[in-house]
């Protein structure tokens, strides 16, 4: 509680701010990876934030601010598909959606929205191993600590993950994780 009173309001909002100038687009392209959805990750991202702010006395310094700022941005996007509003979500989300494609998925390449797909489409341990390790740049031993698991359990994830993804790749066509009259595929 001693580093609460260290830091003035205002020393918090600059740390704040220089996290959301530095972080906050990739904690959007994080939080988009767990929820799927774009309406909901600028609320989320705000959530975060404001959770920063209001827990950077509990900061000790153990990790990095940036690793710190991504658990929290981890939790909340858990805490978040847990939650009621996201299950409600889930029913009503298919009867709005029409087919459209957000200005993302027109700008890929082809063979990049069909390796995001892939990789969107994994369960969810595998593609935040896989995201967090070769989209985000994060170390073994830092998603090993973000996702507080043991540093071989993120090496089989990602090894895994990267099997499933070569395995849909080495198959062909159709929509992953979804039955073919031929065969099913599963992750």
């Amino acid at each position: 509680m001693a580093r609460e009173n260290e830091l003035s309001e205002e020393k918090r909002e600059e740390m704040v701010v220089w996290a959301m100038d530095h972080h906050g687009e990739e904690i959007k392209r994080l939080i988009y990876t767990y929820v799927r959805n774009y309406a909901v990750v600028d609320d989320l991202s705000q959530e975060v934030f404001v959770k920063v702010y209001k827990n950077l006395h509990v900061f000790r310094g153990d990790s990095e601010f940036k690793t710190w700022i991504y658990r929290i941005a981890i939790n909340s996007c858990k805490d978040y598909l847990r939650s009621f509003k996201h299950k409600v979500q889930q029913l009503v989300q298919p009867l709005l959606a029409s087919g459209e494609q957000t200005e993302a998925m027109v700008l890929m390449s082809e063979e990049r929205q069909e390796l995001a797909s892939i990789v969107m489409n994994l369960p969810l341990k595998y593609r935040e191993a896989i995201i967090l390790h070769y989209y985000r740049d994060f170390s073994v031993e830092e998603i090993s600590e973000l996702l507080e698991v043991n540093k071989n359990t993120v090496k089989t994830r990602l090894k895994r993950g990267r099997d499933k993804v070569r395995d849909y790749i080495m198959e062909g066509s159709g929509e992953y994780g979804q039955e073919s009259s031929t065969r099913k595929r599963s992750l």
